[in-house]
């Protein structure tokens, strides 16, 4: 199982955990699947994927894991923030 956490309502996703089970791939391959379970895009109007929103592998920046092709598997949790944020 691959846990996604997403913080600061990103992409409007109300959620603030996701379990996908049996998930083996890409980055790429699970946010698209996280686009079909939640209906969204993580799309934002204007901006790539990578300037909208940082993702995380297991505390790790994406830049340093191979960005959308870094490899998720099981047992891995994946972050997910807003550009801006904080408190």
């Amino acid at each position: 199982m691959v846990r996604v956490l997403y913080y600061c309502g990103c992409a409007g996703i109300s959620e603030t955990e996701t379990r996908v089970e049996g998930f083996s791939g890409t980055l790429a391959e699970l946010i698209k699947r996280l686009e079909e379970l939640h209906g969204i895009s993580f799309q934002a109007e204007g901006h790539d994927l990578l300037s909208a929103l940082i993702f995380m592998i297991n505390g790790r920046h994406i830049a340093s894991a191979g960005g959308l092709d870094a490899p998720v598997s099981d047992g891995d949790a994946v972050s997910i923030f807003p550009f801006a944020g904080g408190g």
